[in-house]
C-alpha cells in the first residue's frame, strides 16, 4: 500500500474536531481534496480534474460522530461517506465506482491492483502468491508486494486483504501500520468494534 504524502494541515491527519470535507490545493500536484470521516477511519480524496488522484487513509483516535459533509461536497464524496460510515460500523459496505486514474500506473501495478479491486470482495483474503497466480503472474509474489506497496487509493482498492504467506500480517506501509490492516478486516468481517477505540 502507498505511503500517504505529508497531510494538507493538521485536521487532515484524522484528528478530532474536523468539520468533515475540505477542499484545498493537494500534494504531488493534485488540485483539490475532500476529506471524509467516520470514526475510526478516515479518507482524504485527492483530485485531478474530474478523476480521482489518490486517497489517504487514516485512523482517527477517540469515538466521535462522523461529521457531516457540506452541501459542496462532491457526490463521490457523499458516497464515500455513506460506505465509509458502514464500515465504521462493521456493516457490510460497498464503496461507489470512482474514477480512478488506472492509466497513470505502471502496466503491471495496474494490471495486480485491478485483478484485487475486480476479484476479492470484503470478506476475502489472498496471498501475495495467490493474487500473483490470479493476474496470470505466477511466481512474482515478491512484485505483488510492490505493486500493493505504490497503490494509490487504499481502502477501495483494499490492499489489506493481502497476506504474507500462511496468512500472515505482513506488508502494509500506512503509517498506522499492521494495527490499521488488522482493523479493517476486523470491521469486515463484523468483528472489529472492540478494536476500533485505540489507548
Amino acid at each position: 500500500m502507498n505511503k500517504p504524502a505529508k497531510p494538507l494541515s493538521r485536521n487532515s491527519t484524522g484528528a478530532k474536531g474536523s468539520k468533515g470535507a475540505k477542499r484545498a490545493a493537494g500534494p504531488q500536484g493534485a488540485e483539490r481534496a475532500e476529506r471524509v470521516a467516520a470514526p475510526p477511519l478516515a479518507l482524504t480524496l485527492y483530485w485531478r480534474g474530474d478523476r480521482l488522484e489518490r486517497l489517504e487513509l487514516g485512523w482517527i483516535e477517540g469515538k466521535d460522530g462522523a461529521p457531516e459533509l457540506p452541501v459542496a461536497a462532491s457526490p463521490e464524496a457523499h458516497a464515500v461517506h455513506k460506505a465509509l460510515t458502514r464500515l465504521a460500523a462493521g456493516q457490510d459496505a460497498k464503496f461507489p465506482d470512482l474514477p480512478l486514474c488506472w492509466d497513470a500506473l505502471p502496466a503491471f501495478t495496474a494490471l495486480v491492483l485491478r485483478t484485487l479491486f475486480e476479484q476479492v470482495p470484503s470478506g476475502r483474503t489472498v496471498t501475495y502468491a495467490e493474487l500473483a497466480a490470479m493476474a496470470g503472474q505466477p511466481g512474482k509474489a515478491r512484485a505483488v508486494g510492490q505493486a500493493m506497496a505504490r497503490n494509490p487509493w487504499p481502502l477501495v482498492v483494499p490492499c489489506h486483504r493481502v497476506l504474507g504467506a500462511g496468512g500472515a500480517l505482513t506488508g502494509y506501509t500506512n503509517p498506522h501500520g499492521l494495527d490499521l490492516k488488522a482493523l479493517l478486516l476486523a470491521l469486515e468481517s463484523g468483528q472489529g468494534q472492540d478494536q476500533s477505540a485505540r489507548g
